[in-house]
Parts: C-alpha cells; structure tokens; sequence
C-alpha cells in the first residue's frame, strides 16, 4: 500500500513539473548567440511558448505533441482565450501576412503554428495578448484539424508572468504612463488603418503612408497625426 502511495505522489509530482512554465536556453552553434524561450507543456503534451526573435518581435508557438496523430488546418489557424477576455483568432496574422505589405506575422506547420504577439519595443507599450498571457490564470486553444472539425486544449498560466519576463528580457508589470500614451498611439494608428480598408483600390498606397508616418513619428501621437494629414 505504502508503495502504491508513493509511486502516486511521483507521478502527481512528475505531472505537476511536466505542466509548469519554464525558461529554455539554448546557444546557436554557428552564431553563439543565445535565445530563451518561455514554455509549457500541459498533460495531454502539446505546449506553448513565447520568445524575442533577432529583429526584437516577439512570437509565440502552439505545438500539438509528437505522441499525438492530428495534424492543424493549413486553411483555418487556431484560436485562443486567456480567462474570459475576448477570443483572439490566429487568422487575424495570417491575413496580415498575406496582404504582402512587408510584415512576417505568421508561419505553419502540420504540427505547430507560430504567430507574432508583440513588436517588441518596450517604450510603445505591450501588447493585449503579451498582457493577458503574463497577468492571465489559463488560456484555452482551440484547433481546427486537417481532417475537419477541432479540439481544444487548454493552459495554465499560473508562473507565466515571471517566465516570459525573463525569457524576453522585461519587467513582469508594465510602465503605466508608458503603457497609456502606447494606448492613444495604437488607438489613432488602427483608425487610420480602418479607414484604408475603405477602399481596396488605394489600400496598398494607404496602408503604406500609415506605417511610414508611424516610423516617422516614432509612436508620438502628435507628429503621428500631423503627418497623417
């Protein structure tokens, strides 16, 4: 009985360490240069995880375990929703990515999807979805397969915070002020991408001044919108 017991206090030990964030490093061999990486893996052994890529964009992976045979829909991406925040669809990065306006956004794989979250500079102010993964309880993915149909599998994000901050290099509580002015910048910038969407005809040339006023005014409000006039 005694053994019994105590091989299932391992195993329950073995889950617990198996479903818990973490940080990877690993060292190019060719370059030395380092990468860390937050991730999880949960019981059913797909995981999740979150890291800075050389550019300073950060990205995020969802990959479904080797041990299982499902493969994820090259037409319909996943979605995901951290407590009961707002549903976010992956597909909104892969249309992103098709438009061919110059932004990488989205890459698939049969096994894995990988999907930007974050453009990285710390003094524009973080992202929703970088928020809600750090600050979150759990996060729900769910998955559109090959063969038709989905599944869903689910998160913790309990120890994400700290994890993620490490791996890129942050703080785990954002800038107030810095995440407030990042708010009006990201509030103006999207109505003038809206309004580009107005009218497929110019949309390219549209889309084009709106990101090159946004490179200009280097995310102040103000010089944003007087070059946008």
């Amino acid at each position: 009985m005694q053994r019994i017991l105590f091989g299932l206090f391992l195993l329950m030990q073995i889950a617990t360490a198996h479903a818990s964030w973490n940080v990877e490093t690993k060292t190019d061999s060719m370059t030395d240069e380092i990468k860390k990486t937050a991730k999880i893996v949960n019981a059913e052994g797909h995981s999740l995880s979150v890291y800075r890529l050389p550019s300073g964009a950060v990205w995020a992976n969802f990959s479904l375990s080797n041990q299982s045979l499902d493969q994820l829909s090259p037409q319909k991406p996943p979605a995901f929703r951290v407590d009961k925040n707002e549903p976010h669809d992956i597909a909104d990065e892969k249309r992103l990515q098709e438009m061919g306006v110059g932004v990488q956004a989205f890459a698939w794989e049969p096994k894995w999807v990988n999907f930007l979250i974050w453009h990285g500079k710390e003094s524009e102010g973080r992202s929703k979805t970088l928020d809600q993964l750090m600050q979150g309880k759990s996060v729900v993915f769910r998955y559109h397969l090959f063969t038709g149909g989905y599944k869903e599998t689910t998160f913790s994000l309990d120890g994400a915070g700290p994890a993620i901050a490490s791996a890129l290099g942050i703080s785990v509580e954002a800038d107030k002020a810095t995440a407030e002015r990042a708010d009006e910048f990201k509030r103006a910038y999207l109505a003038a991408s809206k309004t580009c969407q107005k009218d497929m005809s110019t949309f390219r040339a549209c889309f084009e001044k709106v990101n090159s006023c946004r490179k200009q005014s280097n995310n102040d409000l103000a010089t944003f919108q007087q070059c946008m006039q």
